[in-house]
């Protein structure tokens, strides 16, 4: 045989192997044919693999290719396509982080277009999935690179990748025109662009262009509804730091994510109603985030606007007794931050890190599916497969875990710093409270919200106690019956 075929796929002559036909029955062969002493054997472990890839034996695939791989120096092409195909491999067998730094290995190699070219197709899947390092690929192999003859989808996706790229590393006159131009396409990635350039402008203090943007961006029938969410809440925190809070609640309450990713929607939402004086539907809302669904969510503020809420409607018991829960549930956290214990030590304060922190959260996961590959190589058969992989693993793990420690500290120090801000804002309302300093301006707003004794009795709706019963479609729609004891 010759290196002569196309790139994407070996064909070997199948009478060289046995039992071929009884494949599916179990008697696929257990590595390919002995070679003759001093020839090149590659194509026919090539072909072997195929064979193999064929009858989802991803096993012996992946043995017959990393058997080409290793046996092929840098300089032949043939151990590219050698690593394509035993990438495959080891993602059909459930080793995906090995899978991709095999790609990632031909992206950054270059030396065959065509490979390059499947290996981002293949990537792109796993890259929306989350199973990719986001961050690696597009900081450390895509961006400023140039590819071509991409399939069209794909080749989206490393435009925009790189055009945003450009923006955020202070190259906004390289990546706007790009962006721009793949925003006037009528491709997916144009709502994205769209939304980019958007966000973009909000950097640049020209609000009133980007909520126009973002207003389209939602009203849009064809954007998907990951960016039309997006696009509210970027245009709804346009309208609250306006003080347009009628326009910021309308926008808030359009937003139909993930309920497990509502938790900072709704928080902004709270903030929003006590800026404009409904102090009872605020704290219904922080009632709804005390479902289960957020029950890991490290959010003090609630405690805060809670708080502040209560003394607006001058239920000063009640706003003492928020200020000294507040102290109650974070307070040994705050004793360990003033007495300098390292808080990635705390097991709860780890937990509120990751999750408050989008890269450190990814990054960990990845660790976390990197450990849980990595148990699974007692299972390998083929020694020198293993052996490889095993140096992946630890090289990729090594890597993995020093960025989560860096980003792990920096979130901790984030945790600490926010514990502290929203301690000193209590520490004030309680002095408040307890003193009965308060201004007559400060539940402006709340004479029009709903009291106790309006409960409208004889209407068609129902009302009912809160017995500590979620129900996600409700978390929402809580208004808390809080009389308004203002002196006015």
């Amino acid at each position: 045989m010759t290196w002569g075929r196309p790139l994407g796929r070996l064909r070997g002559a199948v009478a060289a192997f046995s039992c071929v036909a009884a494949v599916t029955a179990g008697c696929g062969p257990a590595a390919p044919p002995p070679a003759t002493p001093g020839t090149d054997d590659t194509d026919r472990r090539m072909d072997f693999g195929l064979e193999r890839m064929e009858a989802h034996d991803y096993a012996h695939a992946a043995g017959a290719f990393y058997g080409a791989f290793n046996n092929l120096p840098e300089s032949d092409l043939r151990r590219d396509l050698a690593a394509y195909d035993l990438a495959k491999a080891l993602v059909g067998l459930g080793f995906v982080q090995a899978g991709i730094e095999h790609y990632f290995g031909i992206v950054e190699g270059r030396h065959v277009p065509d490979l390059v070219n499947k290996s981002l197709a293949d990537l792109v899947p796993m890259f929306d999935a989350h199973k990719v390092d986001r961050d690696r690929l597009i900081e450390s192999i895509l961006w400023g690179n140039q590819y071509s003859d991409l399939p069209p989808g794909v080749a989206d996706f490393v435009e925009y990748q790189q055009a945003l790229t450009d923006i955020r590393h202070g190259f906004p006159e390289w990546g706007r025109p790009r962006m721009e131009a793949l925003a006037a396409t009528k491709r997916p990635y144009a709502f994205f662009a769209k939304y980019a350039l958007a966000v973009d402008r909000v950097a640049r203090k020209d609000d009133d262009a980007a909520a126009e943007a973002l207003l389209a961006i939602t009203k849009a029938d064809d954007a998907p509804t990951e960016v039309k969410d997006d696009a509210r809440l970027a245009l709804a925190r346009i309208h609250y730091e306006k003080k347009r809070y009628e326009d910021a609640w309308r926008v808030y309450s359009e937003i139909s994510g993930d309920l497990r990713l509502e938790d900072s929607v709704i928080l902004e939402k709270s903030w929003d109603l006590v800026s404009n004086g409904n102090q009872q539907r605020a704290l219904g809302l922080l009632v709804g985030l005390g479902a289960p669904a957020f029950r890991d969510l490290f959010a003090p503020e609630r405690d805060l606007i809670r708080a502040l809420a209560l003394r607006r409607l001058c239920q000063f018991r009640a706003a003492h007794v928020t200020v000294r829960d507040f102290r109650h549930r974070y307070g040994q956290v705050l004793s360990a931050v003033r007495a300098g214990i390292p808080l990635g030590d705390v097991p709860i304060v780890r937990t509120w890190s990751v999750a408050g922190d989008p890269r450190l959260k990814e990054v960990d996961h990845l660790r976390v599916a990197l450990l849980a590959e990595q148990d699974k190589l007692s299972k390998v058969g083929d020694k020198p497969l293993r052996a490889h992989l095993a140096a992946v693993y630890a090289t990729v793990l090594a890597h993995t875990q020093l960025e989560v420690n860096q980003r792990l500290q920096r979130a901790t120090e984030r945790v600490a710093d926010e514990l502290i801000r929203v301690e000193e804002q209590m520490n004030l309302i309680d002095y408040e409270v307890g003193v009965g300093l308060f201004k007559s301006g400060d539940a402006q707003g709340s004479t029009s919200a709903i009291r106790a004794d309006e409960i409208p009795y004889g209407s068609q709706s129902a009302y009912f106690r809160f017995d500590g019963e979620y129900w996600s479609d409700e978390i929402g729609d809580y208004t808390v019956f809080a009389e308004d004891r203002c002196v006015r």
